[in-house]
C-alpha cells in the first residue's frame, strides 16, 4: 500500500491501486515503452537488447522485450498491464525455448539494430561491445568480458535464459505452474507485480517481487546452483573452457561436422576426411580464433565456421542463430557432438 503525506499538516492519505486500463495506461505503447526507458521499473538493472523481437524462424510469435540482466544472462520479458492470463507463463517458456541458442553475437547484433532504430544513429559493432563490457564489468569486476577483432563483447550466453513476468496481478492459474518449475526443475522464473496509483495528476508506479518471495530466494539460489554444478556450467565457463579443462579438446585436435546436420539438400557429400567438414583446435582461447577450419585455413568460432560451411553448402544466411557446438563432433568421442561431451561431463580419459 502507498501513502500520502503532507509535510506541513502531517495528514496522511492512502493512494488506493488503480488497473492500468482504468488509467488508459496501454501495455504497449505505455508499460512496454516506460521498461525500455527504465528497466529498473521491473526490480532490476538490466540491459535492454530489443522489444518486440520477432527473430524466430518459421513462427510470427514475438516477444515483449529481451534484456541482458547483470549475471551476463538473457532474460525473456512478458508483460501484461493487468492480469497475468492464463497462458502468460507458457507463452515465456516458448520465447524462452527459442533464445536458447542465441549466441553472443547474436544479442549484440540484435541490440545494434534495436538502438540504431530508436535512437535514430548508428552503432558499430565497437560501440556496442563496449556497451555489453561495460554493462558486464560494471556488475563483474571486470574479470570476464573481451572483445573479438570486430568489436563485439566476447563471451558465451548461458543456453538457459531467465524468465521474468511482469503483471498488476496473478492468478493460481499461473502461480501454482510457476512455483512447481522452480522447486521442481530448477527453471529460473521470476514474477513481479506492478502496482499503479495516482496522485495529483501523476501516475506512481511501484514494483514487488512475488515469486520467488524475497524469504525463499536465497535458498532457490543455492539449489540452482547445486543441481548446475553437476555440468560445471558457471555462467562465463564457456563450452570451449570447459572441454579444455577437462581434455576432451586440446590444441590440434580435429573436429568433424556432424553428419546428421547436413541439409538434405547439400551439393557435397559427407565425407569425415575430406577437409572441407573438418577443423583444427587453435591453441588460442578467445572464441572468435579457437578453430581453424581446414577447407580455407580460416581462424573463426566454432558456431563461425558451422555458418560458414552451411552457407556454402545450401547458401544458409549467415545471420540464421545456431550454437556451433551443437555442429561438431569429436571424433576420438564416438563423434559425439561436443555440446553433449559438456553436457555429460566428460573428461579426456574416454579418449579412444
Amino acid at each position: 500500500m502507498i501513502f500520502s503525506v503532507d509535510k506541513d499538516t502531517q495528514s496522511l492519505n492512502h493512494l488506493p491501486e488503480h488497473q492500468f486500463s482504468s488509467l488508459g495506461i496501454l501495455e504497449r505503447q505505455d508499460l512496454e515503452e516506460w521498461v525500455i526507458d527504465e528497466p529498473r521499473i521491473l526490480g532490476e538493472e538490466l540491459l535492454v537488447v530489443t522489444s518486440e523481437f520477432e527473430g524466430f524462424e518459421d513462427t510470427a510469435d514475438r516477444l515483449d522485450v529481451l534484456a541482458l540482466d547483470t549475471s551476463g544472462k538473457l532474460v525473456v520479458v512478458e508483460l501484461k498491464r493487468d492480469k497475468a492470463d492464463k497462458t502468460t507463463d507458457l507463452q515465456a517458456i516458448k520465447y524462452a525455448s527459442y533464445c536458447s541458442t542465441l549466441t553472443a553475437e547474436d544479442v549484440q547484433k540484435e541490440y545494434r539494430t534495436f538502438w540504431n532504430t530508436r535512437d535514430n544513429e548508428e552503432y558499430s559493432p565497437e560501440d556496442v561491445g563496449a556497451d555489453f563490457v561495460e554493462f558486464l564489468d560494471r556488475n563483474l569486476g571486470g574479470e570476464y568480458v573481451t572483445k573479438t577483432e570486430d568489436g563485439w563483447a566476447d563471451f558465451e550466453l548461458s543456453d538457459k535464459p531467465r524468465i521474468l513476468l511482469a503483471a498488476g496481478e496473478y492468478g493460481i492459474e499461473i502461480t501454482s505452474p510457476v512455483m512447481w518449475l522452480i522447486e521442481e526443475y530448477g527453471v529460473d522464473i521470476t514474477c513481479v507485480r506492478i502496482e499503479a496509483h495516482e496522485h495529483q495528476g501523476r501516475i506512481l508506479l511501484n514494483t514487488q517481487q512475488v515469486i520467488p518471495v524475497t524469504e525463499a530466494e536465497e535458498y532457490m539460489t543455492r539449489r540452482r546452483q547445486k543441481q548446475e554444478k553437476q555440468t560445471q556450467s558457471g555462467e562465463y565457463k564457456t563450452t570451449l573452457s570447459v572441454l579444455l579443462e577437462r581434455d576432451v579438446l586440446a590444441p590440434g585436435d580435429i573436429v568433424v561436422f556432424d553428419k546428421a546436420r547436413v541439409p538434405d539438400q547439400a551439393n557435397r557429400e559427407w565425407d569425415p576426411e575430406d577437409d572441407f567438414w573438418r577443423g583444427r583446435v587453435t591453441e588460442n582461447r578467445g572464441q572468435s580464433d579457437a578453430l581453424e577450419w581446414l577447407y580455407d585455413n580460416e581462424l573463426c568460432s566454432f558456431t563461425g565456421a558451422a555458418k560458414e560451411l552451411l552457407h556454402e553448402l545450401v547458401e544458409r544466411d549467415r545471420d540464421k542463430v545456431l550454437s556451433g557446438y551443437e555442429y561438431w563432433t569429436h571424433p576420438e568421442f564416438e563423434y559425439e557432438r561436443l555440446y553433449n561431451l559438456r553436457d555429460q561431463a566428460v573428461t579426456g580419459d574416454k579418449r579412444q
